[in-house]
């Protein structure tokens, strides 16, 4: 653990990587800046850390990567720049248990689509919750602690933005990796789902192995995340 004097908090990262509070708690959502220590409420991060990470940062930026993608090139950077990797406040569900299968919870108001889905998974090793509309998939995000979300963004009673806004907006559950389900070459419902916090995205009508395969890709990024 650093010294005292070597943690910085939010606003300090701020101004640091010369960015908005909110922008930098977006970088914290997609594991782009790692939580050092927690002081009651208050985040504090890695004085050394951050000024190693910032110019390769600003090189990502300019390249015009998503969040994402800037999350993941910095991975498997970091240990090219000499930053060890540290612990942070991880809440429950950020990484599962072992010896549990990785659960999935899958939010569209079609029916056949969640069948179809569920099914699948099932058969790829996952375990299973579904939710038809945007109430229920909030309710499920937190009883259920899923370790992974499939999320529609066109949902009754509370659209898909507004749960993924919600949810990487909770401390309990912004870790939660969410793969938004856009409609085919919807690229605005695609940044706008990247800016409200999704971590990727698939197109329907998707394929299943492509799917498959973004899952293994995101929780992979969240496993080095949390490690």
């Amino acid at each position: 653990m650093p010294e005292s004097d070597q943690l910085i908090d939010i606003r300090e990262v701020a101004q640091t990587l010369g960015k908005s509070v909110e922008s930098i708690r977006k970088y914290k959502n997609f594991g782009i800046i790692r939580v050092t220590d927690k002081r009651g409420n208050k985040d504090l991060f890695d004085r050394d850390e951050i000024l190693k990470i910032r110019d390769r940062l600003r090189d990502l930026r300019l390249r015009g990567l998503s969040l994402s993608q800037i999350a993941d090139q910095l991975i498997s950077a970091r240990a090219d720049i000499g930053i060890r990797s540290v612990g942070g406040d991880m809440p429950t569900g950020a990484v599962p248990e072992p010896n549990r299968p990785l659960k999935v919870l899958i939010v569209d108001d079609e029916e056949d689509v969640r069948g179809s889905l569920g099914e699948f998974l099932g058969d790829q090793g996952y375990a299973v919750v579904e939710a038809g509309d945007g109430e229920e998939a909030l309710a499920k995000a937190f009883t259920e602690k899923p370790d992974l979300i499939l999320l529609d963004l066109r949902l009754p009673k509370v659209d898909g933005y507004q749960v993924c806004q919600t949810l990487k907006g909770n401390p309990i559950t912004a870790v939660v990796p969410i793969i938004m389900i856009t409609a085919l070459n919807a690229t605005p419902q695609k940044i706008k789902g990247m800016e409200f916090g999704a971590d990727d995205y698939v197109e329907k009508p998707f394929d299943l192995d492509e799917l498959a395969a973004r899952i293994k890709m995101v929780m992979r990024r969240a496993h080095a995340v949390a490690n």
